[in-house]
């Protein structure tokens, strides 16, 4: 790569960090906290979105485990945990496993915290900074 090159890609790059089109994990973890959404996201993208109208979530608290699937359980994002996350700020380490367009897709032993929790609907927003992982979990609907 020359020097021109190479000066050039850095201006693109910069300038792409600045106009928010590459998001950082904290950025994504407050975008994915804030929006309020029952979703599965990685890297800011939104796998699957709950709708109650075509989705079901089953919790198991022993052995904790959330599972959050289409009606007829061709999408779904599952959690396996070593314990019950309860409030906001606890952590877990989770298996965690999801569909997409043409895969499933898993990832083992990931820490995620609770980034923000709401009572009245029994819902929990799940964070995992490495992987940049969210999944909103109900831990009060029992199998």
């Amino acid at each position: 790569m020359t020097g021109r090159t190479s000066l050039l890609l850095s201006s693109v790059l910069s300038v792409l960090l600045m106009s928010g089109c590459i998001h950082d994990g904290p950025a994504l973890e407050q975008e994915f906290r804030e929006s309020g959404q029952i979703c599965f996201s990685v890297r800011g993208k939104v796998e699957h979105r709950f709708d109650p109208l075509s989705w079901q979530s089953v919790f198991s608290p022993s052995p904790c485990r959330f599972v959050v699937c289409s009606d007829n359980m061709s999408d779904y994002y599952m959690l396996r945990c070593d314990s019950v996350p309860h409030e906001e700020g606890s952590t877990v380490t989770c298996d965690v496993e999801w569909t997409t367009y043409s895969d499933v897709k898993k990832k083992r032993k990931l820490e995620f915290k609770v980034v923000r929790a709401d009572s009245s609907a029994g819902v929990l927003w799940l964070w995992n900074s490495s992987s940049m992982i969210g999944a909103a979990v109900f831990p009060v609907r029992e199998l």
